[in-house]
Formats: structure tokens, sequence, C-alpha cells
């Protein structure tokens, strides 16, 4: 992905954007990161998530993410840049709405990537919605995003997972 890409925000109510630098090749950072259907293994706020529908790491695949203490939402992935990074659409979630997150890898050096992550979107159900945004929501964006990027840095410079990964074919055929 070329840093021509207009901000996510541009068109949004509100959003943001963090970034983290992984002392990692970026082939190396880019192999965890296009597993997307396994986030629950390394993102410390998603207990569980699977894939749906054919489409494999290309536009179009989707995954379904059962969050913890907070609901459950299924992204959907609008441009995939094999080896760059990708970006996705999120079903809403509160007062959250029209969402969209584009993750996106920079090579610092031939040990060092860079990690860029911008989240936009708006707000829905009107007074109420903002009410919530303003209290609860905003605070909990600001703060697990980075969160969530320091586990993904752990998981690639460690190996270690949040969660250990299921064989879910394995799981499907015992049943």
């Amino acid at each position: 992905m070329n840093n021509d890409h207009s901000s996510l925000q541009q068109h949004k109510q509100h959003g943001f954007k963090s970034t983290i630098t992984i002392n990692a090749p970026k082939v190396q950072v880019w192999a965890v990161l296009e597993d997307f259907n396994n986030v629950y293994t390394w993102a410390p706020g998603v207990s569980e998530s699977h894939g749906f529908g054919s489409k494999q790491q290309e536009i179009g695949a989707a995954r379904h993410c059962k969050l913890s203490d907070f609901g459950a939402i299924d992204e959907v992935i609008t441009e995939w840049k094999q080896g760059q990074g990708f970006t996705f659409t999120i079903s809403p979630l509160g007062p959250l709405n029209n969402a969209i997150s584009r993750w996106t890898l920079i090579e610092v050096d031939a040990q060092t990537t860079r990690l860029e992550v911008e989240f936009a979107y708006d707000i829905r159900f009107s007074l109420f919605g903002k009410l919530m945004h303003n209290l609860v929501m905003r605070k909990k964006l600001l703060t697990s995003l980075p969160q969530a990027l320091q586990a993904f840095k752990q998981r690639i410079e460690t190996g270690k997972l949040v969660r250990p990964l299921i064989d879910k074919q394995n799981l499907a055929s015992a049943h």
C-alpha cells in the first residue's frame, strides 16, 4: 500500500490512527497479519474469530469476531495488497456505524517494520449514540487499539500466542 491513500476519516465523523514499530522483517510481520481469520491468537480483545464464505486472503474475504465484553462483529476485506496490508469494513456495534480500518506495513529497514492502523467510523442512534460514544466507546477504542498493536508486536517478536490456534478442521471432523 502506498502512501497516496487519503485518510479513512475523510468521509467519517470520527477516526484515529495508531502506529507501532516491530523488530522483524516485513515478510515475517506479513505472515502473521495475512492470517486474517485467526486474529484471536494475538488480539487480546478478540476471544474467538473464524472466517466465513469461500474467499481467503482477498477482497471479499470475511471473518466473524467475538469481542471480549463487547459483543460480536463481522469484518469484510475491501482492499487487499499482498505483502503490504489490507482494508476492511466492520459491522455496526453499539453506536458505531459504517466503520472501516486499514492496516499497512512499511519496511523501515531489513529487520524493522512499522505497522500503521487507521480506524474511522460514524455514530448512529442520534443523541443517545453520541452520549454512549463520548462516555464509553471513544475511550475504549483509543485504549484497545494500541493494546492490540502491542500484543501483535509481542506475537511477532516472541512468537507467543494470546490464545492457542485451534485446528478447526480436526475439531469439525471430531463431531
